[in-house]
């Protein structure tokens, strides 16, 4: 990731995108360092474990668990 972006930055950001394409997407939530909650409408939610990820290959594994 560029210098001074952070994980949590990348989530919020990530979660917004989603938020505009995807109705099903409520939130993003950046649980610890290794772990992303992605929360749906309804309330149901998937763990996303982004341990050692590039900031690509977290935007890569969170959107698999949503397709």
């Amino acid at each position: 990731m560029k210098a001074g972006i952070t994980k949590q930055h990348l989530i919020a950001s990530l979660a917004d995108t989603l938020r505009l394409i995807n109705e099903d997407v409520e939130d993003l939530v950046l649980v610890d360092k290794d772990t992303v909650q992605i929360v749906f409408t309804g309330g149901y939610t998937r763990t996303v474990n982004i341990h050692c990820d590039s900031g690509i290959a977290i935007i890569r594994d969170v959107c698999k668990q949503i397709c």
